[in-house]
């Protein structure tokens, strides 16, 4: 799992004087990340990403842009345009399973890495705020708009057999990852299951 294997290197790294105090610190941060649940309502909005970034400005002040931890871009891929033999499983779970991954293999590691830079740049930490972001950052995750798909047991693209969450509808009724039907429309014009042409043309009104 990377979030395991980035709390081993972020772990192994740091060699400043007071490694046992940061040590005791990322086992209990990691206890806390383990523990934590989505908060039971999560409103669909994107100001919440202010509301990590005021969470973030208060351990590490001089943060860079890309070190704050949202994830809108991962709810515009299909799960095989991440390259993650273990996201493709989870997604194909459904039931949010997806989205849970994301947490473990992204989200993690992430917060993993900025307590890291935290305790070289301004020393010991608490575990608080940390907390706060970590829950904020949880949230984050599920507040993303989502489609249906995720939260369901989504369906098998039928050219590639991997699970879709951005389907293209075909004019005929039939779904497909959009990359795989346009593959198969460069070399026909037709749906790839019942054969009716013109697979994506408009509806007439």
């Amino acid at each position: 799992m990377e979030d395991e294997l980035a709390f081993t290197l972020n772990l192994a790294l740091y060699q400043e004087a007071d490694l046992g105090d940061y040590i005791t610190f990322m086992m209990n941060f990691r206890t806390v990340l383990n523990s934590l649940k989505p908060s039971e309502v999560i409103h669909l909005e994107t100001v919440y990403a202010m509301d990590i970034i005021n969470l973030l400005v208060q351990v590490l002040p001089d943060h860079e842009p890309h070190d704050v931890p949202w994830f809108e871009c991962f709810s515009y891929f299909e799960p095989a345009d991440l390259h993650s033999d273990y996201m493709e499983r989870e997604a194909a779970k459904g039931k949010g399973a997806f989205i849970q991954a994301l947490w473990t293999e992204y989200a993690k590691p992430k917060l993993y890495g900025l307590v890291y830079k935290a305790w070289r740049r301004h020393g010991a930490q608490t575990l608080t705020t940390w907390t706060l972001l970590a829950q904020a950052v949880l949230d984050g995750c599920f507040r993303q708009k989502w489609p249906d798909s995720v939260f369901q047991v989504p369906d098998a693209c039928p050219i590639c057999l991997g699970t879709m969450h951005w389907p293209e509808k075909t004019h005929c009724g039939h779904a497909f990852h959009i990359r795989c039907l346009l593959r198969h429309l460069d070399e026909r014009n037709t749906c790839p299951l019942c054969r009716a042409p013109n697979p994506l043309r408009a509806s007439n009104p």
